[in-house]
C-alpha cells in the first residue's frame, strides 16, 4: 500500500513509602481490576469490591486524577453491579448486596446516566470545537485558551512538519495542552480518524487521559517531552523513503507509541526502583520496568477509553501488543541491540519496507531517534531539554543522598556538571544512532540538518566543558562522557 493518508497481582508498597506518593498509578490499578474481572470462562467469575479493597489496593484511589476517582466513588456508593472495563461486564457486589435483578437494574441504569452525563458532553463539547479551532469561554470548560493563542497555537500547527518546531511556545500556546491539541492535529491531517472510525469523544477522553497521567512536576519526562518526541516521530514519518510505505495502521502506532511512550513515569531511573524494592521492579522482573509500565498503562487507557472498543478483538489486541514491541524499543539498555541489526540491515541492503515486519523494525528505529533526537534540535532548544534531564537527574541523586543510597551515575549535581553528561551522551548514545539514520534517509535534508546540529551542539558542550573545568577549585578534574550508556543515562 503506498502512502497513509497524508492530507492479578497485588503490589506490596515499596520500601520508602514516601516516594510513592510521587508515583500515581491509576493504570496499574486498571490492570488490576481488568485481571480480576474475567469472566468465568476465563477462571474468573464474578468478584466482591470490598475483596478488591482488602487486598490492599484502596491507598492508591486517592492518587487517581478526579475524573477515575469519582467513577471508583460512585462504583462504591451507588452499590453499581455492572462496570464495563475493555469491553467487558464486571461483577462488582459488595457484601451487603441482596437486591433483586429488577433492583440492580435500575441502580445500573441511573447510575449509567449520571456517568455519561460526568465524562461525555463536557468532553464532547470540547472535543468538537478543539477540532473546529474554537475556543470555549464557558468557565466550566476543560481547557480556557485565549482567541489570539488558539490563532498563534493554529499558525504552528501549519509548520508541525518543520524540524525547528518549539514544541515549549506551542505548550505555552495551548495552555499546557501541547500533547492532547497536536495528537488531534496530527490524527486528523493524516486522516486516522476516518480511517479507523474513532469516535472523537473517546479520542479526546484516551488522550486526556495520557496527557494528565504525564507528571507535570518532572523537569524532562512530561507531556511536554512527549510531545516533543510525538513531533519529531511524525517528521520522520514523513521521510520520503518511509511515507511512501507506510500504512496507516503504522501511522496511527508510530503517533500513539509516541504520544504514550514514557506516561506515568515517575522522574527517576529502573534502578533506582531496584533498589527501592519498588512494585514496579518486581512485577516486571527488574526488565524494561519503566517500559513496560508505560506500555500497560497505555493498555490501560486504552481499554479504560473504550477507543478501540468499535474494532474485532484481535485486531484490537494486535495493535496493543505492537505498540508495547514500540514502547518497549525505548529501552535505553537495548540500544546496541538494535543499532547491530539496524547497521547490519544497512550493510547488506536487505531492507523491504514492503514487508510489515522491516516496516515496524523502522518504527522501532524511528521512536528511538525521536526519544534522544533533543541534541540534534537547534541550539537553544537542546540546551533547555538538556539542563532539564539533569536536572532530573540531580533530583534522583538528592533523593538518594537522603535515604543514604549510593548515588546513581550522572546523578550527582557536585560531580557530574551538565556539559560532561551530554558529552558522554551524544558520543555513545545519540551520534552512532544518526549515523545510521542518515544512512537510511541516503541522506535526506532533514537528516543533514539533524546531524549539522548535533556536531554543532558538540562541539558547543565540549567548550562549555572546558570552561567549567578551568573553574573547577577541586584537585581532581572530570572527564567528560563518564557515564555514556546504560540505564544511568536513561532519557528515554
Amino acid at each position: 500500500m503506498g502512502g497513509w493518508g497524508w492530507g492479578g497481582y497485588i503490589a506490596s508498597p515499596p520500601l520508602h513509602p514516601g516516594y510513592l506518593s510521587a508515583f500515581s498509578d491509576r493504570c496499574f490499578l486498571v490492570s488490576v481490576l481488568v485481571t480480576l474481572a474475567r469472566p468465568a470462562t476465563e477462571g474468573r467469575g464474578a468478584v466482591w469490591l470490598g475483596e478488591i479493597l482488602a487486598h490492599g489496593v484502596y491507598h492508591l484511589f486517592a492518587q487517581c486524577e478526579p475524573g477515575f476517582r469519582r467513577l471508583i466513588t460512585l462504583l462504591s456508593a451507588e452499590h453499581w453491579s455492572c462496570w464495563c472495563v475493555a469491553g467487558r461486564e464486571t461483577r462488582l457486589l459488595p457484601a451487603d448486596w441482596s437486591a433483586s435483578s429488577s433492583q440492580q437494574g435500575e441502580v445500573e441504569s441511573g447510575t449509567r446516566r449520571k456517568l455519561n452525563r460526568l465524562l461525555s458532553f463536557q468532553r464532547f463539547f470540547h472535543a468538537s470545537r478543539l477540532l473546529r479551532g474554537l475556543a470555549s469561554h464557558s468557565p466550566g470548560s476543560l481547557h480556557i485558551l485565549d482567541n489570539d493563542y488558539l490563532g498563534q497555537a493554529a499558525h504552528m500547527l501549519s509548520k508541525v512538519e518543520t524540524w525547528n518546531f518549539d514544541i515549549f511556545l506551542f505548550d505555552r500556546l495551548t495552555n499546557g495542552n501541547s500533547l492532547v491539541t497536536l495528537m488531534c492535529h496530527l490524527f486528523n491531517v493524516c486522516d486516522l480518524i476516518h480511517h479507523f472510525q474513532l469516535d472523537m469523544v473517546k479520542l479526546h477522553r484516551f488522550l486526556g487521559m495520557v496527557q494528565d497521567d504525564y507528571h507535570s512536576n518532572n523537569p524532562y519526562h512530561n507531556a511536554v517531552h512527549a510531545a516533543d518526541v510525538t513531533q519529531a516521530m511524525y517528521c520522520y514519518m514523513k521521510e520520503p523513503r518511509l511515507a511512501e510505505q507506510l500504512t496507516p495502521l503504522d501511522g496511527f502506532l508510530g503517533l500513539m507509541a509516541a504520544a504514550a511512550h514514557d506516561v506515568d513515569h515517575p522522574g527517576v531511573n529502573q534502578p533506582f526502583l531496584m533498589k527501592t524494592r519498588h512494585h514496579l521492579a518486581s512485577l516486571y522482573q527488574n526488565t524494561s520496568v519503566l517500559e513496560s509500565h508505560h506500555w500497560r498503562s497505555t493498555v490501560g487507557m486504552l481499554r479504560e477509553s473504550g477507543l478501540l472498543s468499535h474494532l474485532p478483538a484481535n485486531i484490537s489486541q494486535d495493535i496493543e501488543q505492537q505498540l508495547g514491541s514500540l514502547i518497549l524499543a525505548t529501552d535505553i539498555s537495548r540500544q546496541n541491540e538494535f543499532l547491530v541489526t539496524f547497521r547490519e540491515h544497512l550493510d547488506n541492503q536487505d531492507l523491504d519496507l514492503q514487508l510489515a515486519s522491516h516496516r515496524h523494525f523502522m518504527l522501532q528505529i524511528a521512536l528511538k531517534c525521536a526519544d534522544v533526537c533533543n541534541p540534534c534540535r537547534d541550539w537553544e532548544l537542546s540546551r533547555q531539554w538538556s539542563e532539564r534531564v539533569c536536572e532530573e537527574f540531580y533530583r534522583q541523586g538528592d533523593l538518594e543522598r537522603k535515604l543514604n543510597m549510593e548515588i546513581s551515575p550522572l546523578c550527582d549535581k557536585l560531580t557530574d556538571s551538565v556539559p560532561a553528561v551530554q558529552i558522554g551522551f551524544i558520543s555513545y548514545i545519540v551520534q552512532p544512532l544518526f549515523q545510521e539514520w542518515q544512512r537510511f534517509t541516503e541522506p535526506s535534508l532533514l537528516s543533514q540538518m539533524m546531524m549539522s546540529n548535533l556536531h554543532k551542539n558538540k562541539d558547543r558542550w565540549s567548550r562549555l566543558w572546558c570552561v567549567h573545568a578551568a573553574s573547577e577549585t577541586q584537585p581532581h578534574s572530570e572527564e567528560p562522557g563518564g557515564g555514556g550508556g546504560g540505564d544511568g543515562e536513561d532519557i528515554s
